[in-house]
């Protein structure tokens, strides 16, 4: 697997005395990059998928018609 699949997110941490806006701002924090870390490892993995499956197909010999 590619790296980018197995990296760890970086996620918002709340204050040590967090208010009410730090818990709200924090929960759309977390939402907004646990979002876009998921679509990069996604894209990671398909890109990793289809690159192997281009590598298999060029190694198979041509069919002829």
């Amino acid at each position: 697997m590619p790296a980018e699949a197995a990296r760890p997110c970086s996620l918002y941490v709340l204050p040590d005395r967090p208010t009410q806006a730090d818990l709200e701002a924090g929960y759309a924090t977390r939402g907004a990059q646990i979002l876009a870390c998921d679509a990069a490892r996604r894209l990671a993995v398909e890109t990793h998928a289809s690159e192997h499956a281009l590598e298999e197909a060029a190694r198979r010999p041509a069919r002829r018609r």
